[in-house]
């Protein structure tokens, strides 16, 4: 993925650093840029995804049209759901990891929704349609495996990837992809390793999505 400073996004769109800054912080149409070492040794340099440029573009396109802040919210987030395959639904009982990972990926460019119980995990990827779901094995109501057997038995969402992730000790490996994981991962996770897998799992699809298509 490439990257892009503020320095970049202002010379292609109108705006001033502080527009630039509302957008970031208090709208939160994107994340905040990741602190790297100038590469020519001249102090730290923010970088932000390269995608952040396109999105500036559009909010100020819009914001032009005279739509406001909560128009624009709800237009970019229909729009990034109807074109993106990025789209990752993270199910864990535990709010401080659920927030953990949802700023983690959504830096990474993917579009997050959250449950925090199996039911609510039912609703929300029959709404949602990710094309992942991170899941917990231990939680309110339903466990992860009477969730992972239940999406893999609706047509609607059978086609989800479904990463098992657990603490505990007695849920083998052999019993959670029985149940129709697709990979079982243990707690505490590796944040890197766990984007590679869902990359993985992303390029896997667009290639099939691809293939389908010629």
């Amino acid at each position: 993925m490439g990257k892009v400073t503020a320095a970049d996004i202002l010379e292609k769109v109108p705006i001033t650093r502080k527009t630039l800054w509302l957008w970031q912080k208090k709208y939160q149409f994107f994340p905040d840029p990741i602190k790297e070492a100038h590469p020519g040794g001249k102090g730290i340099v923010g970088y932000y995804p390269d995608w952040v440029k396109d999105r500036c573009e559009r909010i100020y396109s819009l914001q032009k049209q005279g739509y406001t802040i909560p128009m624009i919210k709800e237009i970019i987030k229909k729009e990034q759901e109807e074109r993106s395959s990025k789209k990752i639904l993270i199910v864990d009982d535990e709010k401080k990891f659920t927030s953990l990972l949802k700023k983690f990926f959504t830096k990474h460019g993917y579009i997050t929704e959250v449950a925090h119980d199996g039911l609510e995990a039912g609703l929300k990827a029959a709404q949602f349609i990710p094309t992942i779901i991170l899941l917990d094995i231990t939680m309110p109501g339903l466990n992860g495996l009477e969730v992972c057997k239940n999406l893999k038995g609706n047509p609607k969402t059978k086609n989800i990837k479904i990463i098992v992730i657990t603490a505990h000790l007695n849920y083998s490996e052999e019993m959670v992809i029985s149940s129709g994981a697709d990979l079982f991962l243990r707690k505490p996770v590796d944040f890197t390793n766990l984007l590679d897998k869902c990359d993985q799992f992303i390029e896997k699809f667009e290639n099939s999505i691809s293939s389908s298509k010629s």
